[in-house]
């Protein structure tokens, strides 16, 4: 991502664009800085930049098409550029000239583990609950744990515990598989591309906290009426990241893909709920417009010694569509301005922090027939990657 680091009084303001986990290239300087000066231990930085990015490696900022943009702040551990020692979300908000605007909440801020903490992580009805509902996990004031308190190079225990690793780090290994089948282009032969790209398509039911507590039913109430629910309701456009699929970050789902010039819409052809399983009770996805249940998600308990049917374990089916002779449903088209809303429902008999509720899917982003551009908004680019839906269906998990 396109990023601006504040490098002390020798280096001053430096642009970036990094790779994943990567130091990236430093980029031409694009930025005015009219004040750089620390005070007190308080560094204050000015600086003007053109909305429109000099090339594709800089952000261009479009203020017609949403009013804020996220971003995540870090702040280094010395001036050597490396792993940083605390980081976390914000976002930069685009305000109208000559119209009063708040610019300041006031209100308390606080940290945990020396990190700053976001006293503004839940967003507002209908975008989320949790705010209405008062869930602990949106104030510092009344943080119970999660996340928070689990970043890099922190132990988690009690306070009279030590540390027995505490000058080697915890090393384990991952093992990966990967199927692929050759991707086949549009050819005399064949009509239609043999794959299509399923970009990646993602939205929190706890909008944009990340995470939020169960909070513990009341006393005396019976077991199988202790059920909490959140709700969010979005866009489809909200969903999408108009940039190029080869040269940006995996976020991306094409160039133009949010034009409603250009782009129809998208077809679902994945959606996999995640949430925690053992308090999991359901989570649901909706075309709000309609009323139509579009993905329905309750756990499966193992009953047996097979594998993916383990006894003792929970599994969370995702929903698949496809190509009918394969026995799936055929994606709907839904377009960039379809509402959809997400249910999750959770057993609340015991309290926990840290619960989740997103939405992990992919989808085939549709150009409009009468759009510009004679392909698809994906496959202008040449494909990174080729999988096949039954694939998904028997792969996933």
């Amino acid at each position: 991502p396109y990023t601006i680091i504040v490098a002390g009084d020798d280096h001053g303001v430096v642009e970036r664009k990094l790779d994943f986990h990567g130091p990236g290239t430093v980029l031409e300087p694009s930025l005015e800085v009219s004040l750089n000066e620390a005070v007190r231990g308080l560094r204050t930085v000015v600086l003007t930049r053109s909305l429109v990015g000099m090339d594709a490696s800089y952000y261009t900022f479009d203020p017609s098409t949403t009013v804020s943009v996220p971003i995540i702040s870090a702040q280094g551990c010395d001036l050597t550029f490396a792993q940083h020692c605390g980081h976390g979300p914000s976002e930069l908000n685009f305000l109208t000239v000559n119209v009063p605007s708040k610019i300041c909440g006031a209100g308390i801020s606080g940290s945990v583990g020396k990190n700053g903490f976001n006293d503004h992580r839940c967003a507002p009805f209908p975008s989320s609950d949790l705010e209405t509902q008062h869930n602990p996990t949106c104030s510092v004031q009344t943080y119970q744990g999660g996340l928070s308190c689990c970043f890099d190079g922190q132990s988690l225990l009690d306070k009279d515990q030590e540390i027995p690793w505490a000058d080697q780090y915890l090393e384990y290994q991952l093992k990966f598989r990967f199927y692929f089948e050759e991707y086949h282009p549009v050819s005399i032969d064949r009509l239609v591309p043999s794959h299509q790209n399923l970009v990646r398509l993602y939205w929190q039911t706890e909008s944009h906290a990340g995470e939020y507590d169960i909070v513990k039913c009341l006393d005396g109430v019976p077991r199988d009426q202790c059920v909490q629910v959140i709700s969010s309701r979005w866009k489809v456009r909200d969903m999408l990241r108009d940039c190029s699929l080869q040269k940006d970050s995996a976020e991306c789902t094409g160039e133009r893909s949010t034009d409603s010039k250009r782009t129809a819409g998208v077809q679902l052809i994945y959606a996999g709920p995640h949430c925690h399983a053992p308090s999991c009770l359901s989570m649901e996805l909706y075309n709000a417009d309609t009323g139509q249940l579009l993905c329905g998600m309750k756990p499966i308990r193992g009953k047996s010694d097979e594998v993916y049917d383990e006894n003792g374990f929970m599994a969370l089916p995702p929903c698949l569509w496809g190509d009918v002779s394969e026995g799936l449903q055929s994606p709907e088209l839904l377009s960039l301005d379809t509402t959809l809303l997400s249910i999750k429902r959770n057993n609340s008999t015991l309290g926990h922090t840290g619960e989740m509720a997103s939405w992990q899917m992919r989808g085939v982003v549709v150009p409009k027939q009468n759009s510009p551009d004679t392909k698809s908004v994906l496959l202008q680019e040449e494909p990174f990657s080729a999988t096949r839906r039954d694939q998904l269906r028997h792969g996933a998990s």
